[in-house]
């Protein structure tokens, strides 16, 4: 769990302090590093960024749930490359409790946005949402359909120039809506830096270059669905990634059944 690293050196921010920095329209760069490398890694950063601490916990988690049409169209848009490709999902934080539906966009430069809005009470507006998602999608809201849980702890850090955050996701656990099914990646570490495209220096990209790691390409809602749909879905464009977190063992376990909705049921 993210409470198993040490955390005390680094000065603290604030949510307030983030959202000023919310780098919606950025730059990502992601790396896989083992968690025996976390402390080390982290060791390294406390000159150069502050943690965000909530209620007393450097540590968060989250609950993240993404929507896909019937055919998997979003997945599949990312298995062939397809630029301009977007991923929904509903996303809580439970040391808050808020609520948020996300549309995020990978541009054909690169680039990634993210528009996002407040979702409140147990049932939201159902044609809020709707029309949320067709302006942002520009097709049917109706067609979208719970897909992939995924759960997980976050680290994030922001650099003291407020120009870079970075997002460090352990205990990562995929949860197959619908299904009784989940697989957890238990040592694996997912570091993402989140950046504006001109800047020049980064701490933390040349720490873990210098520790030997390079970028790759990995989506939680990707990985999850090739791992839990191993024989009945096609593997994504990171397959090698995928096949090698199958190889270290992810572990699998029955989980308790959930009953779920379209999102504009």
């Amino acid at each position: 769990m993210a409470s198993c690293f040490s955390l005390n050196a680094f000065e603290s921010h604030s949510l307030a302090d983030q959202s000023s920095s919310a780098l919606m329209d950025r730059v990502d760069t992601k790396y896989l590093i083992d968690a025996a490398e976390l402390n080390q890694c982290l060791a390294e950063l406390t000159a150069e960024y502050t943690v965000l601490e909530m209620n007393g916990c450097r540590g968060m988690a989250y609950d993240t749930l993404y929507f896909d049409t019937p055919g998997r169209q979003l997945y599949l848009d990312h298995h062939n490359g397809k630029l301009n490709r977007v991923k929904v999902r509903t996303r809580h934080y439970r040391a808050t409790g808020e609520r948020f539906l996300e549309v995020k966009v990978k541009t054909n430069k690169l680039r990634t946005s993210k528009q996002r809005m407040v979702l409140t009470g147990a049932e939201p507006d159902a044609r809020i949402l709707r029309h949320f998602l067709q302006e942002q999608l520009g097709l049917p809201a109706t067609r979208m359909l719970p897909a992939l849980f995924v759960h997980y702890h976050r680290i994030t850090l922001l650099s003291r120039t407020g120009h870079e955050r970075v997002t460090v996701d352990t205990d990562i656990c995929f949860e197959h809506s619908g299904e009784h099914q989940r697989i957890g990646l238990p040592g694996v570490v997912l570091v993402e830096v989140k950046s504006l495209r001109h800047q020049r220096r980064s701490p933390v990209l040349d720490i873990l270059k210098r520790m030997g790691h390079r970028p790759v390409s990995f989506s939680k809602y990707c990985i999850g669905t090739a791992l839990l749909c191993r024989g009945r879905i096609k593997p994504t464009a990171s397959s090698q990634c995928c096949r090698s977190l199958m190889r270290s063992g992810p572990r699998e376990n029955t989980a308790t059944s959930r009953s779920h909705h379209g999102i504009c049921s």
